[in-house]
């Protein structure tokens, strides 16, 4: 049940590898980015037994016993890690601006038009890795 409660928090990738953007043209990357990392961790650890209590201590913990080789784990660490800087940048930035008197509320979406190229691929990646990490799931509990 918790596999398939996961499973709705798609990452934002269309058919031809671009963003789907949502309102305003931006993405929610928590929700759709950084969510389905932290549930299948959870998923992962709770089906191994691993005792740890963060996302990137679950992953690593339950990646033998799940017989997923270390540098796919990795990647999807990298990827959980990068959304996760992403997030952090876009909250200090939106700190920033309203310590400029520019009224914005902090929030986690943003719009990929604004990133650089770099960042823009680098995310794309990432969101194919949690593409990989939900069709783990879907493998493992036939989903």
């Amino acid at each position: 049940q918790m596999a398939a409660t996961a499973l709705p928090n798609r990452p934002p990738l269309g058919v031809v590898r671009d963003f789907v953007v949502g309102k305003g043209n931006t993405l929610a990357l928590k929700m759709n980015g950084v969510t389905p990392f932290v549930d299948a961790a959870r998923i992962f650890s709770l089906a191994t037994g691993a005792g740890k209590t963060n996302t990137v201590q679950r992953l690593r913990a339950s990646a033998a016993a799940l017989r997923v080789p270390a540098s796919e784990v990795e990647a999807w660490i990298n990827a959980f890690l990068f959304i996760q800087m992403l997030r952090l940048r876009h909250h200090y930035e939106a700190i920033a601006q309203q310590e400029a008197g520019i009224a914005e509320e902090l929030d986690n979406r943003i719009d990929p038009a604004q990133l650089n190229e770099l960042d823009r691929r680098i995310l794309k990646e990432a969101f194919r890795q949690a593409r990989k990490v939900q069709a783990k799931l879907v493998l493992d509990y036939q989903l």
